[in-house]
């Protein structure tokens, strides 16, 4: 009987404990999802039934209020719904916003702890200030002659494939483009990834393996649990990827020093940096921010190239256009470089309508960092509250955009994108915390859609469905089955 007493009342606290905030919402008469004891109301998020960017966007269609009370496990947090309110708390009023929600674990992963998307106020604003000239215009430019290479490199395996097999599994191809890629123009070295051996594509697949509980739930608990990320003293990224790719930098960086060579690319903006500042840039702050341009950009890039194939194979019509606008462009440039891209909008227009559809970072989130009144409202938000808006929710919100599981890249076009509401398109983020690296990236995917689209046909397979299942496990949006496609030649 003691036992069951004590299993009672342990049962009790931890009940009490996980729903003494259940009327936080109420009290301050906002409007809120009634939640769940244990979980809030994302059950479906922690028994991973869900995507994390469904889920959120499942909790936006409930409501139709410009704000809603949720509870994650049994904290309160804000779903913003309403584009002028988004549009405070991103840009207007980010004094009051200026840190992610996302756990900072200094403890146990000083890798992670220094990335640029993990850092906190003062640390970020820094760093920001100290990485973005990696991004200007010049460098973007000078970046572009290691992606034409990377983009032959492309065609090249392409076209070794379809001599093999007509159904090529394309978010793999997309995958090695990407990481070629990244590891060219930041690194400076070849990753070989276009063979079977790459151990830089084998470290990219380990670290955003969706299909491993562990990998979920760690980075998950990041974003959702931190108390879990402290109670089993969790790093974000697998030891093995981190520690390949720490040994990989420091080798780059020496070489790089001994050889007095300059490139204009990640390692020599890094190189100068600790050379300005010996202190502030040093050991695993200088390797966080080579980690995260590797793992930020492979996988962001190749899943919005893998979601456009699937959406561009489903639509001839469409792909036929791109590929006679890439073909005449191409050929009044002397190929597919920097300057023949920026001549190409409906290049443009495509991948912009695929990061509607497909918005690879599904959840944008931030921490209140003092108590906060939304303006002409009642609504308080109490220092160190989380916010979440879902990017899932708001693109393929009807009232924003008509029709909305339709792949309609005349949404862009310079006749109806001003129709576009501000603040309800966010597939880069808003503000002073934008993606950083937002040029690179589309820079990055036009140049693989390109080549692939002026030189092959993608065509949908018989087990190609309309709508793609997304894998459950995954934070940011990804197939759950591949993106299997048939190709041939032009």
């Amino acid at each position: 009987m003691v036992l069951v007493y004590l299993i009672v009342a342990s049962f009790l606290v931890l009940y009490w404990y996980f729903t003494r905030h259940f009327n936080h919402w109420k009290n301050k008469n906002v409007p809120f999802l009634k939640p769940l004891p244990f979980f809030g109301n994302i059950i479906d998020g922690i028994l991973m039934r869900q995507a994390f960017g469904e889920i959120f966007s499942t909790l936006y269609q409930k409501s139709k209020e410009p704000v809603l009370g949720l509870f994650i496990l049994d904290k309160p947090c804000l779903l913003l719904r309403d584009p002028e309110v988004i549009k405070r708390i991103l840009v207007t009023d980010f004094q009051h916003f200026f840190d992610r929600n996302v756990m900072n674990n200094k403890r146990d992963d000083p890798i992670g702890t220094h990335i640029l998307f993990f850092l906190k106020n003062p640390d970020w604003r820094e760093m920001r200030v100290k990485i973005t000239p990696v991004f200007t215009s010049s460098k973007m430019k000078a970046m572009s002659k290691l992606i034409e290479n990377s983009s032959t490199e492309l065609t090249n395996y392409l076209n070794t494939q379809v001599e093999r097999k007509s159904v090529i599994e394309m978010k793999e191809v997309c995958l090695k483009f990407t990481v070629n890629v990244i590891t060219s123009t930041a690194f400076g070295v070849d990753s070989n990834s276009f063979k079977d051996d790459s151990r830089f594509c084998e470290e990219a697949k380990r670290m955003f393996n969706w299909d491993n509980f562990l990998t979920s739930f760690r980075i998950r608990c990041y974003f959702l649990a931190h108390s879990l990320v402290k109670i089993f003293r969790l790093k974000l990224f697998h030891p093995t990827s981190i520690k390949f790719l720490e040994e990989s930098f420091w080798d780059i960086m020496h070489t790089r020093v001994n050889s007095k060579s300059h490139r204009n690319d990640l390692i020599d903006i890094l190189l100068q940096l600790k050379h300005d500042d010996k202190n502030f840039l040093d050991g695993d702050l200088l390797t966080s921010q080579a980690v995260v341009f590797f793992a930020a950009g492979f996988e962001t890039s190749s899943s919005t190239m893998g979601f456009a194939l699937h959406e561009l194979a489903l639509h001839p019509e469409i792909q036929t256009k791109l590929r006679n606008e890439i073909t005449e462009i191409s050929k009044e440039h002397g190929g597919i470089n920097y300057d023949s891209l920026k001549k190409m909008p409906y290049l443009e227009m495509c991948v912009k309508e695929t990061l509607r559809k497909y918005p690879v970072l599904p959840v944008l989130e931030r921490k209140s960092n003092s108590r906060y009144t939304i303006p002409e409202t009642n609504t308080v938000i109490e220092k160190d509250t989380a916010v979440f808006i879902s990017l899932l929710g708001l693109q393929y919100d009807p009232k924003y955009f008509p029709n909305p599981e339709v792949f309609d890249p005349e949404r862009f076009s310079s006749d109806n994108k001003h129709l576009i509401e501000n603040y309800s398109y966010l597939p880069f983020g808003e503000g002073p915390r934008n993606c950083i690296g937002s040029r690179f990236g589309m820079m990055t995917v036009t140049f693989g859609l390109a080549n692939i689209i002026k030189n092959f046909v993608v065509e949908a397979t018989s087990e190609t469905k309309q709508k793609i299942k997304l894998n459950a496990n995954g934070l940011v949006l990804s197939s759950q089955n591949g993106i299997r496609l048939k190709v041939r030649r032009v």
